[in-house]
């Protein structure tokens, strides 16, 4: 799976709340001008059907297309599930400067939302750079702590969700990963469902 590391440091949480407001609509404008446009990729995910030691993992080839919707973004996955199949999926991601913190709500299927806090971030400005958020949230049906991580090039974009179980020290743990390039939407004759 794609992995990408960045030379750049990151900003300690205290710095990152010590940031204008300012820097911080800075970061919702490179974000919203990084990651608008199509892209293609696969999805990779741990196999929660196995036992707990297991590492198996299963991909996904997947489309994605992001918008700009006023201060938000809309996220729109195509996964091809198999023969045949298509699952669609379009979530809402909505960045609140003053509280450092980014929302992001399941449109289609009714989930309550999740807040994480920004944690880390180097300068996207360039159209390059890494944003790390944090949050609880859970995890195969038990609460978690969740670590998401997004590098972003140019023509790449990477996402990797980590968890650990609530109020453990434990590392965290891949939950799953995106990696896109930039591309055109998919031409199907395919139902969606």
């Amino acid at each position: 799976m794609c992995t990408l590391l960045l030379a750049a440091a990151f900003l300690t949480p205290c710095a990152i709340h010590a940031q204008t407001a300012t820097a911080l609509h800075q970061i919702q404008s490179d974000l919203q001008q990084a990651l608008t446009g199509n892209w293609t990729g696969v999805l990779e995910y741990r196999d929660y059907s196995e036992p707990a030691t297991s590492t198996k993992r299963v991909q996904l080839p997947t489309w994605l297309t992001i918008k700009p919707t006023g201060s938000s973004q809309t996220w729109h996955y195509l996964y091809d599930d198999g023969p045949n199949k298509l699952v669609e999926e379009t979530d809402t991601l909505s960045f609140d400067p003053s509280a450092s913190t980014y929302t992001y709500t399941e449109s289609d299927n009714g989930k309550p939302s999740h807040t994480y806090r920004v944690t880390g971030y180097t300068d996207l400005h360039t159209g390059r750079g890494q944003l790390i958020l944090t949050g609880n949230g859970t995890d195969n049906g038990k609460p978690s702590e969740t670590r998401i991580t997004l590098t972003i090039r140019r023509n790449l974009l990477t996402i990797l969700e980590e968890t650990r179980p609530a109020g453990s020290s434990d590392p965290f743990a891949f939950r799953h990963s995106f990696c896109f390039t930039r591309a055109t939407p998919p031409a199907t004759q395919l139902s969606v469902q």
